[in-house]
């Protein structure tokens, strides 16, 4: 007698191809991937300043976040 698998139905399938299905997400270059939720008037703000300096909205939030790192890291060390 032979054992069998039985074969994945088509959403298991469908499901288990898709790119978010593994645990960790896949790095494009040296970068990842992520999804955030800001109210509207923020993302207006952050659009504005982001024209003024003619920088993408992704490298504006880069630069402020980097900042912000950067000047907690100081505050720890004092």
């Amino acid at each position: 007698m032979t054992i069998t698998r039985p074969k994945p139905r088509k959403a298991e399938a469908f499901l288990s191809g898709a790119p978010d299905a593994a645990r960790e997400p896949k790095l494009r270059g040296k970068r990842r991937p992520m999804a955030l939720s800001l109210p509207p008037d923020l993302v207006a703000e952050v659009d504005a300043i982001a024209a003024e300096e003619s920088r993408s909205r992704a490298k504006m939030i880069e630069v402020v976040l980097r900042d912000f790192v950067r000047e907690r890291r100081r505050g720890e060390a004092a």
